[in-house]
Parts: C-alpha cells; structure tokens; sequence
C-alpha cells in the first residue's frame, strides 16, 4: 500500500484554475463521500492556495482515480488539469504534508492558518471513517510537526499571513494609511486578521462589512471601526480608497458594474482593491476602470517572498525538522509490512505450545487421577513436552539451513538466533553496562 497525494497550489496553478477545485468547509462532507466511490480512504485539504487530496492503496490505481475525480469535482476535462498538477508518493508525500503544516509550502512561509485547515480537513475526513489505523497516524504526526514548528520559531508569528502581506501592500501602493478610508469586506479569519493589521498601522477609517451583521459589529466594536450594512456596499464604495476582500462567497460579492456606479459618485483619488479570497470576490474586469487597481491573491506572491528573506536561519531549523520526522515516520510506516510476519510466527508458536501442552495433560491425567505421580515422573513429562516443542519449532529451520548448505541462510540464522550475542551487546550499551533493578 502506498501513501498518495495530488493536487496543485499557488507555485503550480493561478487563481482562476484554483477556485474552480476550491471546496468549503460546509462541503467537505459530501466531497469526501463523492471521493469515497473512488478510493477506501481520503483526506481532501482545500485552501486559497491549494486542493489536495492524500490517499492509500495501490499506487497504479490511484494516479487515475484521483484525476478522474477532481475533473468530475472542477467539471473540467483533464487535458485541462494535467499540466498544472503535482504528485507524491511514498516517503515524498510524507515530506509535502509535513512541509504544509508548518506553513513551509504557504505563499506566506510560516502561515499559521494552514496548521488549522489541515487539522479540519482531518476531523471531516474522521466523522465517516474516511481516515483509519496507520493513515490516521500520518495526520497526527503532520499536526505535530507543525505546532512545532510554530511555536519553537518566529515563522509561526500570527503576523505572518497573507491577510498580513496585503495590508503591507496596501502601505507600500497608498503610503500613510492614517488618512486613508479603508472598507473590509469579510469577518471570518482572514478578514479578522486584515482588520488587526490595518488597525496596528492606524489606518484613518475603517469600515467592515460581512453578509452576518453581528460578525461585523463583533470586529468593528473590538477594532473601533464602524459596519456599513451589506446592501449598501455599493453606496460606501464611493467613500472608500481601500477595499480589501475575504469571504467564502461562490460568486462575484463586487462586480465591474458595482464599482463603476461607485466611481460615478467618488470624490478622490484612485481606488485600491485587494483580493485574497479564492474564489475571488472581485471582478476581474474591475481592473479595467479607470483610477482602479485591483490585485488578486496571485498578485500577492513577490510581497510575500519578500516578507520571508528575514527568516532563512529559521526556515532552515524547519526544514531540518520536517526531514528528521518524515525519516521517524517512514521507520514506522516500513515497519508495518512485518508486523503480519511476526504475528503468523507467534500464532504459530502458540499452536505448538498448545497441541504439546494437551498431550503432556492427556498423559498425566489417569496418574493425577490415581495421585499417584511423583515429582520425578512430572519432570520427566516436562523435559519431553519441552524437548518436543523445541523440535517442532526448529524443524522447517533446520530444513532451511540444510537446504543447497547456502552460507548466506546461515549468516541470516545466525542473526536470527542471535547465535553471535550481538543483541545482548547491544542491551547492554543502552543500559550503560548496569543491570536492571
């Protein structure tokens, strides 16, 4: 059985291919049920910046499964998708997931939110027995790596994030956000932390509109903002020099014609939208209007790589560590393939030692009986029950190693038997030489 994982992220795919395989939280359970008619278990991670999708089975199987399903998913052929998508297996897609969740393989590197959407992606995958036994370990582990990670660097800053890098955009394009209007569309996480960002940088006015009123009031009252009711976007659009854009909306939440009813009645200078919502909030026909600039979360990618230069020491540290897991991880996981071989052994064993202990008592049962065994008669049956065991025990053995007189069969009993005492010198440099107590 092999570890499988597929998708594609912002390195390998731009926005517009992303959104159309970007599946919701609320989603994730029917997706995962449409996953099940293709494979036993699955895991599907969809954030703005990637769709993945990690898996078990055979490896020559689960290349076409997986993107046979994600061109039902997106409803796009696959001579669409191929060029855009990724691979792993084995110990390489062990790699990758630990890399996600501490925020190695996000746009912004040390993205805390990543660490969170793998942990749900997780949970979804749980509820239905998507995720079992050796699997399951695997997420787990992928959850470790990132807490570490996160708190044992400044990579894991909750400053580091593209809600972040946006609102330093805004800075750098706008200059002082002191005397600028800002208008956020969005509550949720992201939009909770665009909000923070431009309050730190004591942005003039900020307005904070959500399609959940009391989410907005909840951040306006907490940042000292004020909420703008969500039918009357379009209205404060012409009171705004900012708008940036975080919601979960399927569909445009601001369309070109929106903006240009707002520019009708504005009076200022250009306008600054930014969006970092995959699906994207925005139009991208909106850039078309004049004394509009609108970036989308592709757009974001070379403030964000600039945002990370500062942190190599520890993006090192990490990486480090994401290696030395995934070789624990991997030790674990080739394990696994024993584990049937010794049990067979030890069931075996024990049927030996069953069927000579039943002889041993059919033999000394008339004599129990009769109490008339003695102490020497009982050790007698003991010495031939154990000789016996140790006969049949070390029969297909013995006929093993006479077989072709192969050397090679002979230094593998040797090990196995542990004829050379190299275990016990083993034990005892653990043990640092003392006895146990």
């Amino acid at each position: 059985m092999t570890l499988f994982c597929l998708g594609l992220n912002h390195r390998t795919a731009p926005v517009e291919l992303r959104e159309k395989l970007t599946i919701d939280t609320d989603q994730l359970a029917p997706s995962l049920d449409a996953l099940s008619q293709h494979v036993d278990q699955g895991v599907i991670l969809s954030t703005c910046n990637r769709t993945e999708i990690y898996t078990i089975g055979p490896a020559e199987s689960l290349t076409h499964q997986m993107r046979e399903y994600l061109s039902d998913y997106s409803q796009l052929p696959l001579s669409r998708l191929e060029p855009h998508l990724y691979e792993y297996q084995g110990v390489d897609c062990v790699h990758h997931l630990f890399r996600v969740s501490g925020g190695l393989d996000s746009m912004v590197v040390g993205e805390q939110q990543v660490l969170n959407q793998v942990r749900t992606a997780f949970s979804a995958a749980s509820e239905p027995s998507n995720l079992r036994g050796p699997f399951s370990r695997l997420f787990h582990q992928a959850m470790r790596v990132g807490r570490r990670i996160h708190h044992n660097t400044r990579i894991g800053s909750n400053y580091r994030s593209v809600s972040r890098v946006s609102v330093q955009l805004a800075r750098r394009l706008l200059g002082d956000l002191s005397q600028r209007r800002a208008l956020l569309i969005g509550a949720g996480g992201a939009g909770q932390l665009v909000a923070q960002s431009l309050a730190d940088l004591g942005v003039g006015q900020l307005s904070i509109t959500n399609r959940t009123a009391w989410r907005a009031e909840e951040l306006a009252k907490k940042l000292g903002g004020v909420t703008v009711p969500f039918e009357n976007l379009t209205r404060q659009l012409a009171h705004t020099d900012l708008v940036i854009s975080s919601t979960g909306s399927p569909e445009y939440v601001l369309t070109r014609t929106q903006v240009q009813q707002a520019l009708e009645y504005r009076e200022g200078g250009p306008m600054l939208f930014i969006d970092i919502a995959v699906p994207r909030d925005i139009d991208p026909e909106v850039n078309q209007l004049e004394g509009v600039r609108l970036y989308d979360i592709d757009a974001l990618q070379m403030a964000a790589e600039a945002n990370s230069e500062s942190l190599e020491r520890e993006i090192a540290w990490a990486e480090e560590l994401v290696e030395r897991e995934t070789n624990a991880f991997m030790n674990w996981w080739q394990s696994l393939d024993v584990v049937p071989l010794i049990t067979s052994m030890r069931e075996q064993a024990e049927a030996m030692r069953q069927e000579e202990v039943a002889k041993t008592l059919g033999r000394l049962k008339t004599r129990l009986d009769a109490e008339s065994l003695s102490s020497e008669d009982l050790f007698e049956h003991l010495e031939a029950m154990t000789a016996a065991l140790i006969k049949k025990l070390l029969h297909h053995p013995t006929v093993y190693l006479r077989e072709g007189n192969d050397p090679s069969r002979q230094q593998m009993a040797q090990e196995f038997y542990n004829l050379n005492g190299k275990q016990d010198e083993k034990q005892n440099r653990r043990g640092g030489g003392r006895g146990r107590e």
